[in-house]
């Protein structure tokens, strides 16, 4: 029975790091794809629209071969791989992939997830003699590629487990075997890519009034996470009315992401490579722009993953909450901006996750421990409002990949 148990968490924990590994890899196409389309088009704002709406027309196309599912519908239904239907992942993928590429407002999680659930049921059908460990090998693989994608050894292993199950040793031993697979490829295929992959580490002067002060930031970062609440689900209604085949839901959002995004080129794509651009304008401009910026980040999240744009919101949630965390201590004498940068991501992620000790576990590991009063009260700020908004908000996060 030990011998059993052993081997079982050994092929656990070899699945985690290819997961990590396949993770790596995923996420490299979708950097590579979004090169290739932005590289000269970037500085043309005319040509912004155009994309976006041609991304809208693929995931639409994509759509129609599988309706697909949210990211945290993916993750539910890859804990029973006996269920998973390969063709549908594959389009999931391909549209996942698109709506990266084309620059959405949305992180890389569902498209890679939906291509290691594909290798994780492979292996858990195969392997797993019982649904009990079939579903253990399935989250380790989940477990891996959420680890290696958000940069948090903790983070995948809890975001892979049902919310408020505490992870098991094996899922975590998973986890942190997914995040060095996920870096040992990545700088392997191609050096100083995580650079491109992670959220900037930031670091501030410590002081005795820390935590007094992020709660200000904290506090505006979960009012952009509700904001992004209410918006997906007023435009997800919208889009239900107006658009019943599910092809023009995509191309509704690429036009309307367009749009918003040719009035401000810096909300596209997932964010997380914009926040240094975020501190800049605030230091030249005050917190006027950057106030504008967390809304309008916000309002594009809501509109891709309103109109079927599979992906993550946690890295856009990092940006809005950083934009108005920060903006509310540029109007502070002598508070470093950076505490309101880390609180307020910290707090968006967590409301807009609707996973407050997921958010925390990627904030505190991303941005480092010379962030954690700031990261810990933003996550503390953003689990309370969490719990004051309608019961409605919080289960549509679940269910639109929030």
């Amino acid at each position: 029975m030990n011998r059993d148990r052993l081997l079982l968490a050994a092929t656990a924990i070899a699945l985690g790091a290819a997961s990590g590994a396949i993770a790596s890899v995923t996420y490299l196409a979708m950097i590579l794809l979004q090169e290739a389309i932005w590289s000269r088009a970037f500085d043309l704002r005319w040509l912004i629209l155009p994309i976006t709406a041609l991304g809208g027309v693929l995931i639409g196309l994509t759509r129609l071969k599988s309706s697909g599912s949210a990211l945290e519908a993916q993750i539910a239904q890859a804990r029973r791989p006996e269920r998973t239907h390969l063709r549908e992942t594959f389009w999931v993928a391909v549209g996942a992939i698109i709506a990266v590429g084309f620059g959405g407002a949305i992180g890389p999680e569902a498209g890679v997830i939906a291509v290691t659930t594909q290798l994780s049921a492979f292996v858990a059908v195969r392997l797993g003699r019982t649904a009990t460990e079939r579903g253990m090998l399935a989250g380790a693989g989940v477990s891996g590629a959420l680890a290696g994608t958000y940069g948090s050894p903790a983070g995948g292993p809890v975001h892979a487990e049902r919310e408020g199950d505490i992870p098991r040793v094996i899922i975590f031993a998973s986890g942190i075997a997914g995040f060095a697979a996920f870096v040992l490829v990545a700088e392997t295929l191609r050096p100083g890519v995580l650079a491109l992959m992670r959220l900037p580490r930031l670091d501030a002067e410590t002081g005795a009034w820390d935590t007094l002060i992020a709660l200000f930031p904290a506090a505006a970062g979960a009012t952009v996470g509700g904001l992004y609440l209410v918006l997906r689900q007023r435009l997800s209604k919208m889009l239900d009315r107006h658009f019943a085949v599910p092809f023009w839901q995509p191309v509704a959002g690429g036009i309307a992401l367009g749009l918003i995004c040719t009035v401000s080129p810096l909300l596209l794509f997932s964010g997380h490579g914009e926040i240094r651009d975020v501190l800049a304008i605030g230091l030249e401009q005050g917190p006027a722009p950057l106030i504008l910026l967390a809304a309008g980040k916000a309002l594009a999240c809501a509109v891709c993953v309103a109109a079927g744009w599979r992906g993550g919101v946690v890295f856009p949630m990092c940006f809005a909450g950083a934009a108005l965390g920060a903006a509310t201590l540029f109007v502070l004498p002598g508070a470093d901006p950076v505490l309101g940068v880390a609180a307020g991501m910290a707090s968006a992620a967590a409301v807009g996750m609707a996973r407050p000790l997921v958010a925390g576990l990627v904030m505190l590991f991303i941005l480092g421990g010379g962030l954690a009063v700031p990261v810990f009260v933003g996550t503390l700020v953003g689990w309370g409002v969490l719990r004051l908004l309608p019961v409605s908000l919080r289960e549509g996060a679940t269910a639109h990949g929030g």
